[in-house]
């Protein structure tokens, strides 16, 4: 089993990772100069989302589903990592609407700074999240009645 959780560990990161990557490379596409530049950029975004980001979250789920289920986990802090970990991958399926409409150089909502401003704070609100949850693996509903 602790070569499951190696995967698990090791594919996490690389997704996590690619969260925080993708923004940048987001935010990289309207600053570009010439038509070249841009498709240079466009190949190295969709090759990253799709041929390591998204390979990396689907083990990552599913090495971490069957973690679950071999070691009997459960608890209020696991729900709630299920539902962050839903959001993560929300986001990831968010990014790749926005890669779809890197087709269009000239696509004004790419362009906007509020964008790429809310792209960097979404997996840097979620991941620390999720982290604390696995490790901390809180009472929740103390922690509910300590806010009530």
């Amino acid at each position: 089993m602790i070569w499951l959780k190696a995967l698990h560990i090791s594919t996490l990161t690389i997704w996590c990772a690619g969260l925080f990557y993708l923004p940048g490379l987001f935010m990289l596409h309207p600053r570009t100069q010439d038509h070249a530049d841009y498709h240079r950029l466009r190949i190295m975004t969709r090759y990253s989302f799709i041929m390591v980001i998204s390979p990396a979250a689907v083990i990552a789920i599913i090495s971490g589903t069957i973690l679950v289920y071999l070691r009997g986990l459960q608890g209020d802090w696991l729900a709630m990592k299920l539902v962050m970990v839903t959001l993560m991958v929300f986001f990831h399926l968010y990014c790749g609407g926005l890669l779809a409409r890197l087709r269009d150089p000239h696509d004004k909502r790419m362009r906007h700074p509020l964008l790429h401003l809310a792209l960097v704070i979404v997996p840097t609100i979620l991941i620390p999240v999720v982290l604390w949850l696995v490790m901390a693996k809180p009472q929740l509903q103390d922690f509910v009645q300590d806010f009530a």
